[in-house]
């Protein structure tokens, strides 16, 4: 495993990191892993030599946040905490700032721990990406100075969020989304990360598309459904132009995660993982590159089928 800086905050991260909404989500979803598979996961993670985890007070109703305060027991000064804010356990959207501090003492009690390392608002409002109209930095600010948490910002998808929460506030940190299928934030986010802001890429692997798991004929149960049948064949076709760009025998899911990576403002990248074989499977990726021809061709094939009718996620 190899470690990035995580921009000017101070931490240092593995460049492949786990996103744990998964965890303890097997209500949710039929594959999803329980509790002690969910263990599993995190502690083969941290064998494997990840030390970013990424979850929310939200994710399986709570649960992910609590597997992980487990899991982390006597290993929690070896890893960087990420949680969010603005959606509770029962599924509440709530970005009121009085309910702030109550969401992180929540998340504090979850992870069994002192200090968070990072706090981002989950995805809120467009508006409150502007530090000027509303007041949530400055509860975060007075928060880190107080040593509750280390550095703050927000989940976000489009590259006019990264910028206008670069130029309104003193956020360190941006959850943000990117992949070979997203590639919009490609160049907020390298100047976000020359600017001292570290990067925690979220559906790199475009919810398995581009892990080769899908294809036209693929029925989606479960969240996914949301596709359409011809968003779903355009997707497919996407994902055989992308498998057909990458060099013999590697595997797509490597390629995906290491396509993010060649991104110079990104400090770490964070798929979720259903099970060990699957976090494995994710960790081989790590110590590689992807060759600099296959990124431009990675670049332009977004630039030709996608710039100007992005995909709905």
């Amino acid at each position: 495993m190899r470690y990035r800086d995580f921009g000017a905050t101070g931490l240092k991260v593995s460049e492949i990191g786990l996103g744990a909404w998964q965890l303890g989500n097997s209500a949710d979803w039929t594959d999803g892993p329980g509790e002690a598979e969910s263990l599993a996961i995190v502690r083969a993670a941290l064998d494997g030599g990840v030390t970013f985890f990424d979850t929310a007070p939200g994710y399986a109703g709570g649960h992910s946040e609590r597997l992980l305060g487990e899991a982390l027991r006597g290993r929690r000064d070896e890893v960087v905490l990420c949680t969010k804010f603005g959606h509770d356990a029962q599924g509440r959207r709530d970005f009121s700032v009085g309910a702030l501090r109550g969401s992180i003492e929540n998340s504090l009690r979850q992870l069994r721990t002192d200090v968070l390392d990072i706090v981002v608002l989950h995805n809120p409002p467009r508006e409150m990406y502007d530090g000027t109209k509303t007041s949530h930095y400055e509860v975060l600010e007075d928060l880190k100075t107080a040593g509750v948490i280390r550095a703050y910002g927000a989940s976000l998808d489009w590259p006019e969020e990264i910028e206008t929460l670069q130029s309104t506030t003193d956020s360190g940190a941006i959850e943000v989304y990117m992949s070979v299928f997203h590639q919009e934030t490609w160049k907020a986010t390298e100047k976000a990360g020359a600017a001292g802001i570290g990067s925690a890429v979220k559906v790199p692997l475009e919810s398995g598309w581009l892990a080769g798991r899908y294809d036209a004929s693929t029925v989606f149960r479960d969240v996914r459904s949301r596709w359409s049948a011809d968003e779903i064949r355009r997707r497919a076709d996407l994902a055989a132009r992308f498998r057909e760009t990458l060099p013999p025998g590697m595997a797509p899911a490597h390629a995906a995660l290491l396509f993010v990576l060649a991104n110079t403002g990104v400090s770490t990248v964070i798929p979720g993982a259903k099970s060990v074989a699957q976090l494995t499977a994710n960790l081989a990726a790590a110590d590689a590159d992807l060759p600099a021809d296959v990124v431009g061709a990675l670049r332009a094939l977004f630039a030709e089928h996608i710039e100007g009718d992005p995909l709905r996620w």
